[in-house]
């Protein structure tokens, strides 16, 4: 049986010429895809039906299967992303999980006459979201594609083609190449086969379709797609402009953004810092009643404390000797003084808790209290 398979599979890669795309398909990083490959004109069921990806106009196995057993090629395969099934006189084939890597040209091929059922081109892009003033960073893979050497771009889609953007300035076949134009930068290592770009400041305009694409100007097209990225950057909101210029700066030197983290942790800070000044006010309000009503109070207090008037003090002395009068009291003698008028003031001497809090239309009556000693009579 492994004799047989590789047999078979030398044939099919060896024999199989690159044939053009009968459709593009479209699907962004992490989704699922899924394609039929019907074969109800071959007569030979048993055959090996498998899935491969052109690369260097040769086809390079992923997976295959052979009398319902499948064979595991790729690296994605093994790791159990790419998977086919032979039913029902139909090739399924199944691809989990896309990475922009993925992108590329496959066919299901039939063994028997190197043919292929179907060829497509599949389009793995990157969708990303942005907000202005953000960075953008993005690497782009192209050793899975068998591109090794020449220029590199960074270009925008159009209606009609791709627009530059920023270019390497020569094709570099060891090391890294690197360029720079306004806001936009590209970086070409070799040596990892990676093309970085950079975008800062990003402005709603920026939002767009964007190409890592080998670049030769001197043919046409002039832009062969390395990977699709389609950038969206959306209008700062008002609430956290003030959160997104103070961290602007952190911002461009790294490719993602933490605006939504920064514009929370702010919000909580100023709701806060909101409850307490109100708490503070209302303590300060609450204290400056209790001193107004406390220093109300206390005038009251100094004014029923103020000495008494002469004729008081008289009286008041006059009745507390009556104290010590001998037991025979022949007369007394008193003393009626004028009634006093409601508007003048009352002074008396009390302690605070029997002060009174409204004097009402009292009547108040003096009274000079004095003792003489009557003349005895003469007894017969």
């Amino acid at each position: 049986m492994e004799l047989r398979v590789t047999l078979l599979l030398l044939l099919c890669c060896t024999g199989l010429q690159a044939e053009t795309p009968e459709a593009e398909m479209s699907q962004q990083e992490g989704s699922t895809f899924s394609i039929q490959c019907p074969y109800t004109t071959q007569p030979e069921n048993e055959q090996l039906k498998a899935w491969c990806r052109m690369r260097n106009e040769r086809c390079q196995l992923e997976v295959l299967t052979l009398d319902s057993v499948q064979y595991r090629y790729s690296d994605r395969a093994m790791q159990g992303h790419i998977t086919i099934k032979d039913y029902n006189r139909t090739v399924s084939i199944t691809m989990s999980d896309l990475q922009a890597e993925d992108s590329g040209i496959y066919s299901c091929v039939y063994s028997s006459n190197y043919v292929p059922l179907k060829t497509i081109s599949l389009n793995v892009y990157k969708e990303l979201h942005k907000l202005e003033l953000d960075s953008l960073s993005v690497q782009c893979p192209y050793g899975a594609l068998g591109y090794s050497w020449g220029r590199k771009a960074w270009c925008r889609q159009g209606q009609a083609q791709c627009s530059l953007v920023v270019s390497t300035v020569y094709p570099s076949t060891w090391g890294s190449n690197g360029a720079r134009n306004k806001s936009s930068s590209i970086q070409d290592d070799t040596r990892t086969r990676t093309v970085t770009i950079t975008m800062d400041k990003l402005q709603v305009q920026d939002s767009g379709v964007y190409w890592c694409a080998l670049y030769n100007p001197n043919q046409r097209p002039a832009f062969i797609r390395i990977m699709e990225v389609r950038l969206s950057v959306d209008k700062i909101p008002a609430a956290t402009t003030l959160s997104v210029t103070t961290s602007s700066s952190q911002k461009n030197s790294s490719g993602n953004s933490t605006q939504p983290r920064n514009t929370i942790t702010i919000s909580v800070v100023l709701c806060i810092l909101l409850i307490l000044a109100f708490t503070i006010t209302t303590a300060l309000c609450i204290r400056q009643r209790k001193k107004l009503k406390t220093g109300g109070n206390r005038q009251a207090e100094d004014i029923y404390d103020k000495p008494q008037s002469p004729a008081q003090l008289e009286s008041t002395e006059n009745m507390g000797r009556t104290t010590d009068d001998s037991r025979d009291l022949n007369y007394i003698t008193l003393d009626f003084k004028p009634r006093l008028s409601s508007d003048e003031p009352l002074y008396c001497n009390v302690e605070p808790s029997q002060a009174p809090r409204k004097p009402e239309d009292e009547n108040v009556e003096y009274a000079i209290i004095t003792h003489k000693q009557l003349p005895k009579n003469d007894k017969g």
